[in-house]
């Protein structure tokens, strides 16, 4: 934004000696009217992915364990620029626990019940479930103090979690899509 600002001040400039015409009054007024894109690309190389965050998340680690006690890392990437909203990557590895006797769909949909229990959600809507290529399962969901959406992933036996909080009064950003949609698996 600052250099479209420095831009149009030197034309107006280098222009006040001739009067501007109309359509070079609207370009100027175009440029500086757009918002600047800050985006930044994450990359985890243990995680085995990248990810588009509307600015410079944090990262960080907790423990936790399975049903039957066995202890994993959830690692996780968060940028929070507002009270309103959250934009998290989060990623484990199961290869230690994966559950080989259920499907890709029932495991899908036991991570997102399992997160929205987790979040005490009052509300949850699939929104699509894909079990072709990089299987995921992406969900909107409602609790008494935020609303977002979440798409979980599960690929060579990693989880992904790619989620976005949002305070009631803001909803859900038009940049939770853009934000979801940006995961990339690296191989």
């Amino acid at each position: 934004m600052l250099i479209i600002c420095i831009f149009a001040e030197i034309i107006i400039n280098k222009t006040m000696k001739k009067p501007l015409t109309i359509p070079a009054i609207f370009i100027i007024l175009l440029l500086v009217s757009f918002k600047s894109d800050n985006w930044v690309t994450y990359k985890s190389e243990a995680g085995h992915y990248s990810i588009s965050f509307p600015g410079t998340p944090t990262e960080s680690d907790d423990k936790d364990k399975t049903d039957d006690g066995k202890p994993f890392d959830i690692h996780f990437a968060t940028y929070a620029p507002t009270d309103d909203e959250v934009y998290m990557a989060g990623w484990i590895d199961m290869r230690s626990f994966y559950p080989e006797n259920k499907s890709m769909k029932q495991l899908l949909e036991d991570s997102r019940d399992g997160a929205c229990q987790s979040m005490k959600t009052k509300s949850i809507t699939t929104l699509k479930t894909n079990l072709e290529g990089n299987p995921f399962i992406e969900f909107s969901f409602s609790t008494d103090e935020f609303t977002g959406k979440d798409r979980i992933y599960v690929i060579n036996k990693y989880q992904y979690s790619i989620i976005t909080i949002f305070s009631l009064k803001m909803g859900i950003s038009k940049d939770a899509d853009k934000f979801i949609q940006s995961f990339k698996h690296l191989n």
